[in-house]
């Protein structure tokens, strides 16, 4: 996810619960019978407010907030499922060329077929993406159950460490995420 799509997300989230929890404290001093909810709903016209479906605009308005609300919710989903994919990593001077950059699409390719080789691996997907800012070589594995996780972990990361070494200085991180597979059930 991207910095911009989680503070979105989390603009939203935080406008949400502050009207909720507005909401709820209003509730609990109208239960209570305080004096500031009792004043504050005296300031409202019951008939006034009642008779707003009537209106002739009432139809229009609720039609455009349909479609605002629409819209948003699909411009929300669609910011939250975009993968923020990336292609190259430029690697500086390490050569002596400044202009020198990286694909690193097939370097998770690589990271993945390495550690598909490993005991208990059944598969491995792949993608170089951008997390936050931070370009990440990301490798799913999904395990065998019966998999020794500490070796597994020992050897993700000796195989993590060699993909930092072949991008020096780049700011590259290396995530394995394993997943274990159902585990056989006796028929």
């Amino acid at each position: 996810m991207r910095r911009r799509t989680s503070v979105i997300d989390r603009s939203i989230a935080l406008g949400v619960g502050l009207a909720l929890v507005t909401a709820g404290a209003l509730a609990l001093t109208w239960n209570m019978d305080l004096d500031v909810s009792q004043e504050f709903w005296r300031r409202f016209d019951r008939a006034e407010y009642a008779a707003i479906p009537t209106r002739d605009w009432w139809p229009t308005l609720l039609g455009v907030a349909c479609v605002a609300s629409l819209v948003a919710g699909v411009a929300l989903l669609l910011i939250n499922l975009r993968r923020g994919r990336t292609s190259t990593v430029q690697i500086g001077d390490v050569l002596g060329d400044s202009d020198l950059s990286v694909d690193l699409g097939p370097m998770a390719v690589g990271l993945a077929s390495e550690l598909s080789t490993l005991e208990g691996v059944r598969s491995v997907r792949s993608a170089a993406v951008d997390d936050r800012g931070l370009l990440t070589l990301r490798v799913t594995v999904i395990a065998d159950p019966a998999v020794d996780i500490a070796e597994f972990t020992r050897d993700a990361e000796s195989l993590a460490r060699s993909m930092a070494a072949a991008l020096p200085d780049a700011p590259v991180a290396t995530q394995v995420l394993l997943h274990l597979d159902r585990a056989d059930l006796p028929g």
